[in-house]
C-alpha cells in the first residue's frame, strides 16, 4: 500500500512532542528525587536536636542528683523521665516533650535504619541504667548491677557509677546524632549526583531531538515552497510600500509580469469598489477573511476569497500574507439559489394571497401587487379574453402604467400561440413583435407570457421597458409564476361562477331557481325585514302544450319571466318554482302593495303578445309576512289567494285569505291528496326551513 504524502504532517510536532516530553520527563524525575531525598531527611534536623539534646539531659540529671542529694532544690526525676521519653521518641517515634529554656515540644518519626536504630537502642538502654541507677542513690539502696546495656562497670562509689553512665549516654547520643548527619550528607551527594545525571542525559537528548526538529523543518520548508510555486491560489505579500511578492499563479492569472505587479501594480487590478476595504484590513490588520474582485488577464472580474495573515512583526516577511482563492462559480452559484429562493418565496405568497381571492376582482388586485413586487418601474398589464374568447380587454394594470398592447384577440399574441414566454430584446429587431414597432414612446424592449387555464388560453401578461434592457431572468420567471398562478386561479374562480350559477338558475328561463330563492328568504327572515309573497301561475298551460306543443309552452314561459322581470323594481326578486309556477318577492311591500306591481306585469305580458305565437294570461295570489309566522302558512296563503283567482276567471290577482270554514280549506287541499301528496303533511317554520338542504314538496298547483 502506497504511503500517502503529507508535507504537513506530524514530524515537526512530533519532534516538538519529543522534546517537551523529554524536559518533563526530566523535570519529573528530578522532582520525585528530591522529594524522595527530601522526604528521608524529613525531621533529621529535630532528630538530631533531641538526640544531641540526650548529653546535656545526663549532664544535668547527675548535677541534679546532686543537688539534691546535698539537700538544695532538684528534680532529678523530671530530668530522667525526659531522657526516657526523648530516648523512646528517637528510637520508636512519638512526641518529644519541650525542655524548659532549651526547645519546643516536637513529634518524631519511628527511625527505619538499622545501624541508627542500634545505636538509639543502645542509648535507650544507657538512660534506662542511668535512671535506675540515679533513683537508687537518691533513695539510698545499693545501685543496680544488673545493667541493661552489658556495660561493665568496676567502681563502686555509687556517685561515680552514676557519673560514668552519664558519659556513655552522651557519647552514644553523640555517635548516633554523628550517624544522622552523615546520613543526609551522603543522600544529598546522591541526590547532586543523579541530578546532574538526567541534566546531562537530558540535554544530549533534547540536542538530538533539535537536530530532528531542524531536519524536518528544512523538508516542510521545501514542501511548502513547492506547493506555493505550483499551487492555482494567489499568494501575494502586501506591505507599507505595496506588494512586495507575488505568486507564479499571480502572475499567470492577471498576465502580468512580477515586476508590474510589486509597488502599486497589484492594488490596480483590484475592483474600484472592493479596493478601500482591502486598504483597510491592510492597515488595521483586523480582518482575517475578504471577498473581492480582480481583473484577469481577459479583463473579466473574477471573485476572489482571501485569507490575510498579519506578519509585519516578523523581520523577514514585513508584510500581509494574502492567500486568495478563486469563487467566481461558487458566487454566481450563491445568487442563483438565492434568486430562486426569492422566486419560491413569491411563489408561496403569491399562491396564498390567490387562495384568499374569492372573486375574479380580488383576483386582478392580487396580480396588480404582484406586478408592483415583480417591478415598481416596468409598465405591466393583464390582458384576458372576454365570454367570446375572441377578444382581449385590460384586466390589471401595474402602478407604473399599462404598456398598451394593440392585439385585440388571444391568438393573435405570439406568446399565447407558441404557449411560452417571449423576451423581445428591442422592438426595432427583425423578429420583435410587430404591435411594438412605431409606439409614441419609441423603441422598447417587452416581455409577453401567455395566461392560461387547463389548456386554455385566457390571456396573456405583456410588460415592457427599456430598448435592449429587457426584465431580467429573475423578473421574467417571476412573472411567469405569476401568469401560472394567475390563470389557475382565474380559472377556477370563473369555473366556480358558472357551476354556482348553473346550480342557481333555471335552465329555460334564466331567472334564479327554487333552492336560490328559498336562500334569499332565509336572508329576509333572518333580517327580519317584512316582504310580500306572490304565487303566479299561467293560464291554461297543459292546454298550451298539447295543442300548440311544448316549443310554444317553453316560449310562454321565457315571455313570461323577462315581462315580470323588467316589471320588477331593483331588489325584487322572481324564481321559478317548477312547471309553469312562479314566486315573485316583493320586500318592503306588504300585499296591497304588491296588487299595483303586479298590475303592471300583466299590463306587460298583455303587450308582450306579438306575431303568430298564442297569447296566454297568468293568474297571481297574494299574502305578507304580516299574514303567517312559517312558510307553510306563507305558501298556503298565497296557494289561497291563487285557487280565489282562478275560480274568479284567471287573469287577475287575489290576496289570499285564511279560510273561514273547513270546506274551503279543503277545496284547495283536495287535489294534494288525489296527486298523491299530504297537503295537510305539517312543515316546519320558515326559519327552520331555510336551514334544511332539500326543500320540501309544496301544496297544490292550481291551473
Amino acid at each position: 500500500m502506497t504511503r500517502e504524502l503529507e508535507p504537513f504532517g506530524g514530524r515537526t510536532r512530533a519532534a516538538v512532542v519529543a522534546i517537551l516530553l523529554t524536559f518533563a520527563l526530566v523535570s519529573t524525575v528530578s522532582a520525585a528525587l528530591s522529594i524522595w531525598t527530601t522526604s528521608r531527611s524529613k525531621d533529621r534536623g529535630t532528630v538530631i536536636t533531641v538526640a544531641a539534646r540526650q548529653r546535656t539531659l545526663a549532664e544535668r540529671y547527675v548535677a541534679e542528683i546532686a543537688l539534691a542529694r546535698s539537700g538544695e532544690t532538684a528534680n532529678p526525676g523530671a530530668t530522667g523521665r525526659l531522657l526516657v521519653q526523648s530516648a523512646n521518641a528517637l528510637l520508636d517515634g512519638g512526641p518529644v516533650p519541650a525542655v524548659e529554656g532549651d526547645d519546643d515540644e516536637s513529634v518524631l518519626p519511628a527511625t527505619s535504619s538499622p545501624r541508627l536504630r542500634a545505636q538509639l537502642l543502645q542509648a535507650q538502654r544507657l538512660v534506662s541504667d542511668l535512671t535506675r541507677t540515679g533513683s537508687a542513690v537518691l533513695a539510698g539502696r545499693p545501685v543496680p548491677t544488673n545493667l541493661t546495656a552489658s556495660e561493665r562497670l568496676s567502681m563502686t562509689d555509687p556517685v561515680l557509677r552514676l557519673r560514668v553512665l552519664a558519659a556513655l549516654t552522651s557519647n552514644v547520643s553523640l555517635d548516633a546524632t554523628r550517624t544522622i548527619a552523615s546520613g543526609t550528607d551522603r543522600n544529598i551527594r546522591d541526590l547532586i549526583t543523579l541530578q546532574v545525571g538526567l541534566g546531562a542525559g537530558g540535554l544530549v537528548v533534547s540536542l538530538l531531538l533539535a537536530w530532528a526538529l531542524i531536519a524536518a523543518t528544512r523538508r516542510q520548508t521545501a514542501h511548502f515552497r513547492s506547493l506555493v510555486t505550483s499551487s492555482t491560489d494567489l499568494v501575494a505579500v502586501l506591505g507599507d510600500s505595496g506588494c512586495r511578492y507575488v505568486s507564479d499563479s499571480v502572475v499567470s492569472s492577471l498576465g502580468r509580469s512580477r515586476d508590474e505587479l510589486t509597488g502599486a501594480g497589484f492594488l490596480g487590478f483590484v475592483h474600484d469598489e472592493d479596493r478601500p476595504a482591502l486598504e483597510q484590513a491592510l492597515a488595521d490588520g483586523g480582518a482575517t477573511t475578504l471577498e473581492f474582485r480582480l481583473q484577469n488577464a481577459l479583463g473579466a472580474w473574477r471573485h476572489v476569497e482571501a485569507h490575510l495573515t498579519d506578519l509585519r512583526s516578523d523581520r523577514h516577511v514585513r508584510g500581509v500574507v494574502v492567500n486568495a482563492r478563486d469563487i467566481t462559480d461558487r458566487v454566481a452559484l450563491q445568487k442563483e439559489l438565492s434568486r430562486q429562493a426569492q422566486r419560491d418565496n413569491f411563489g408561496t405568497q403569491l399562491v396564498e394571497a390567490l387562495e384568499m381571492a374569492d372573486e375574479e376582482r380580488a383576483t386582478y388586485e392580487v396580480v396588480e401587487r404582484a406586478m408592483a413586487e415583480v417591478s415598481a418601474t416596468a409598465p405591466m398589464e393583464l390582458l384576458l379574453s372576454d365570454s367570446s374568447r375572441a377578444n382581449l380587454e385590460q384586466a390589471a394594470v401595474n402602478a407604473a402604467g399599462a404598456p398598451g398592447c394593440p392585439v385585440q384577440s388571444p391568438f393573435s399574441c405570439v406568446a399565447v400561440r407558441r404557449g411560452n414566454p417571449v423576451v423581445f430584446e428591442s422592438s426595432e429587431a427583425l423578429n420583435a413583435c410587430p404591435k411594438l414597432r412605431d409606439r409614441p414612446e419609441g423603441p422598447c424592449s417587452a416581455v409577453c407570457v401567455p395566461v392560461g387555464f387547463m389548456g386554455r388560453a385566457l390571456g396573456v401578461l405583456h410588460a415592457t421597458g427599456p430598448a435592449n434592457r429587457p426584465l431580467d431572468a429573475n423578473q421574467v420567471a417571476q412573472l411567469t409564476t405569476l401568469a401560472t398562478q394567475a390563470g389557475a386561479r382565474i380559472g377556477t374562480v370563473r369555473a366556480f361562477e358558472r357551476t354556482q350559477l348553473q346550480a342557481s338558475t333555471d335552465g329555460l328561463t334564466g331567472l334564479i331557481n327554487r333552492r336560490a330563492l328559498e336562500q334569499e328568504l332565509r336572508d329576509l327572515l333572518k333580517l327580519g325585514q317584512p316582504f310580500a309573497l306572490v304565487v303566479a301561475d299561467l293560464d291554461r298551460f297543459k292546454q298550451l302544450n298539447d295543442r300548440h306543443g311544448h316549443e310554444a309552452g317553453d316560449r310562454a314561459l321565457r315571455v313570461f319571466a323577462q315581462t315580470a322581470e323588467h316589471a320588477l323594481r331593483d331588489g325584487d326578486l322572481i324564481a321559478r318554482w317548477g312547471g309553469e309556477e312562479f314566486i315573485l318577492t316583493l320586500p318592503g311591500l306588504d300585499a296591497h302593495a304588491a296588487l299595483p306591481v303586479i298590475g303592471r306585469i300583466r299590463a306587460a305580458l298583455a303587450q308582450a303578445h306579438t306575431g303568430g305565437h298564442p297569447p296566454f294570461t297568468a293568474s297571481f295570489g297574494v299574502t305578507d309576512t304580516s299574514a303567517g309566522e312559517t312558510l307553510e302558512e306563507l305558501l298556503r296563503l298565497a296557494d289561497l289567494g291563487l285557487y280565489a283567482s282562478k275560480q274568479g276567471g284567471r287573469d287577475r290577482a287575489t290576496i289570499g285569505e285564511p279560510p273561514t270554514d273547513g270546506p274551503a280549506l279543503a277545496a284547495v287541499a283536495a287535489p294534494d291528496r288525489a296527486s298523491g301528496r299530504n297537503g295537510a303533511r305539517k312543515r316546519p317554520a320558515i326559519q327552520d326551513a331555510a336551514r334544511e338542504d332539500d326543500p320540501e314538496p309544496r301544496g297544490a298547483e292550481i291551473r
